[in-house]
């Protein structure tokens, strides 16, 4: 069974739950004795401050984001290449073997523009396998050896750019999947230490209570009531 994708079990942003749990860090240290008798030990104190650190260590969402859209633009930078070069080679057997040819259609599909990148990563191979043949008939027209290695170096390239963006997504994917649940493990922490710092100074210390609420907003504050 396919497992389902993490998703955030909590209304803050991101950096409003890291400086929460800062702030309970904290708290908890000057309220160590009241939290000492709920089970808040140094282990504990650690494990806070893993679940913390784990969080810090990853990249934001941004940085993920940007880091795809550096490879998407590194892989249309290599596409716009190579058609270039594909363009050229496809004149050449037109106006040498005509449109309509069998000699023409043997480089394939001539709308490489509306080519997804898989299909333009075939054709490139079929017109290598093509010129290749046709390099004597085409050398009228300027084809030479060194247009076809050019042509097989652009579509490797190509090729590789194709798949550091397939790998890239799939690293994005994965890390921010690892990050929401290390999110998740982080507010869990944070809503337990929060009902036992409340439950603690209930009635017998109303500043010391209001340290421990969290008010599952964005922002961490109370939510706006409409005026009427």
């Amino acid at each position: 069974m396919k497992k389902e994708m993490a998703t955030r079990n909590f209304n803050l942003t991101d950096g409003v739950l890291k400086q929460k749990a800062d702030e309970f860090l904290l708290l908890m240290d000057r309220d160590a004795q009241e939290f000492s008798e709920r089970g808040y030990n140094s282990a504990a104190k650690t494990a806070y401050m893993a679940a913390i650190e784990v969080v810090n260590s990853f990249s934001s969402d941004e940085t993920l984001e940007g880091e795809k859209m550096i490879l998407t633009e590194n892989k249309n930078a290599a596409r716009r290449i190579l058609e270039k070069s594909m363009r050229t080679i496809f004149n050449m057997a037109a106006n040498k073997f005509g449109l309509q040819s069998a000699q023409y259609r043997a480089f394939g599909p001539g709308d490489i523009s509306q080519q997804p990148d898989a299909e333009l990563a075939r054709t490139y191979k079929v017109m290598v396998k093509a010129a290749n043949k046709t390099l004597a008939d085409l050398s009228s027209e300027g084809l030479s050896q060194e247009n076809i290695t050019a042509l097989i170096e652009q579509g490797t390239h190509f090729d590789e750019t194709i798949d550091a963006l397939a790998e890239g997504i799939s690293d994005r994917d994965i890390a921010t999947e690892s990050r929401v649940e290390a999110l998740n493990n982080l507010y869990a922490l944070l809503s337990k230490y929060a009902g036992i710092g409340q439950d603690i100074f209930y009635e017998t210390n109303e500043a010391k209570y209001n340290d421990y609420v969290i008010y599952d907003t964005p922002s961490g504050m109370p939510p706006e009531v409409p005026v009427v």
